[in-house]
């Protein structure tokens, strides 16, 4: 009997829990709108919410230009957002269309034992970032007429620096760590914060953009959108951008990175169990189809060079050919699978990494000759964009745009 009583006291808890963090009314997987019950109960089970509602910044401060930064009190013992080397973390917000939010996270590299490539402290990405690419309201190169479309949305930034791609959540003892004796590897409290403060900052959004670049990209890939589906409920339009962040792995990387990472980071705690072929192990892009399989309204993005040089480093992929068979191959499975919702910009013959907060490359790169700009306007507001130009035999005025998968045909690195 106390076994029995056990059981549905868990079962009324996560349902409690879930009806709080989100829509809940929807019933089984058809017809719904956003993630669907069982894969809320899901989450929840998984621990992956544990933090949500947890941390309050000790201290918010106007910092200029309209942001306002949030920090969080260092914590070194139990949980609380915390950068890799035990200091403190941040969060920035800026209020434009309440009804608009964009939820950004920043770059920097990865940390895991022996391999030490990560940004370490939040002060060194704080706001206001220059006003440059999507931080600006129009081109960088003073072309007036190439609008960016994230100009009116309001903004969560999360400065990265917790090394674990904001999914880690370990506090790993490391006398070879250069800046101190234990990392920090708190990405999945420094992210729950931020979601909670978009939540009581802009608590009426409607449209969302998840988005990140490098190891922001892979975080705004894996665990955020879950967290914010959770915190806002399925109504709100949910779209995810990410810049650059891999996600896919080489299985057979030569360095071991990927138990190391597995170990020191400990996300695949996180994983659903109902997502069978997930595993900190295996390929992280197993996420992104389970969210696809449970969350219909969901839409996502990928942006990539075929021979980005900083990813094919921290993977350890020598070639852009090899690199280029990585990801065209595990994102076109997701495109393939959701052809509609899941989309990718992949640029052939460069190195570069990262477009979205680049001056030139987020009005200017192109693939396949569509401007990146113009494509993230078609991902936001898929037919609704009407191009510039019109075509010779066009006589009704110009056509509306189409958010397309492009990957452009193989171009060696010169």
């Amino acid at each position: 009997m106390k076994h029995l009583l056990h059981l549905i006291a868990v079962f009324l808890l996560l349902s409690f829990s879930v009806v709080a963090l989100g829509d809940g009314g929807h019933k089984g997987h058809k017809g719904h709108k956003g993630l669907n019950r069982e894969a809320k109960q899901d989450i929840v089970r998984s621990g992956m919410t544990q933090y949500l509602g947890q941390f309050s910044p000790a201290a918010s401060s106007d910092v200029g230009d309209g942001w306002t930064k949030h920090t969080y009190a260092q914590n070194f013992a139990g949980d609380g957002p915390l950068c890799i080397a035990g200091t403190p973390y941040s969060v920035f917000t800026k209020a434009k269309d309440p009804k608009k939010l964009l939820v950004f996270m920043q770059g920097g590299g990865a940390c895991w034992q022996d391999f030490y490539n990560c940004n370490i402290v939040a002060e060194d990405q704080e706001a206001p970032p220059p006003p440059i690419g999507i931080w600006s309201d129009t081109s960088d190169f003073n072309t007036g007429d190439l609008e960016n479309p994230l100009a009116d949305y309001s903004v969560v930034y999360m400065p990265y620096c917790d090394g674990s791609v904001f999914t880690g959540d370990r506090d790993v003892p490391d006398p070879n760590f250069p800046f101190g004796d234990i990392r920090f590897h708190r990405g999945l409290e420094n992210a729950s914060a931020g979601i909670d403060m978009a939540k009581e900052m802009f608590p009426k959004a409607k449209r969302i953009l998840v988005a990140g670049s490098s190891a922001g990209g892979v975080g705004a890939s894996s665990f955020a959108p879950l967290l914010t589906r959770m915190v806002f409920g399925n109504k709100v339009q949910l779209s995810v951008f990410n810049d650059a962040g891999p996600v896919a792995i080489d299985l057979n990387d030569f360095r071991g990175g990927i138990p190391l990472r597995a170990m020191d980071w400990d996300f695949g705690q996180f994983y659903p169990a109902s997502c069978t072929d997930c595993s900190d192990m295996g390929q992280q892009t197993a996420i992104i189809k389970w969210r696809l399989d449970n969350d219909r309204s969901i839409r996502e993005s990928f942006y990539s060079t075929d021979g980005d040089a900083t990813d094919r480093f921290f993977l350890g992929i020598p070639t852009q050919q090899m690199y280029r068979d990585l990801i065209v191959n595990e994102h076109g499975k997701l495109n393939a699978a959701h052809p509609d919702r899941y989309k990718r910009f992949i640029r052939s013959g460069s190195d570069v990494h990262t477009a979205l907060q680049d001056p030139f490359l987020y009005y200017f790169g192109t693939a396949n000759g569509v401007p990146l700009f113009e494509w993230v306007e078609d991902f936001l507001k898929p037919g609704k964009r009407k191009h510039r130009e019109r075509d010779d035999d066009d006589k009704h005025g110009p056509k509306k745009s189409e958010w397309v998968d492009i990957v452009e045909d193989f171009v060696p690195l010169p």
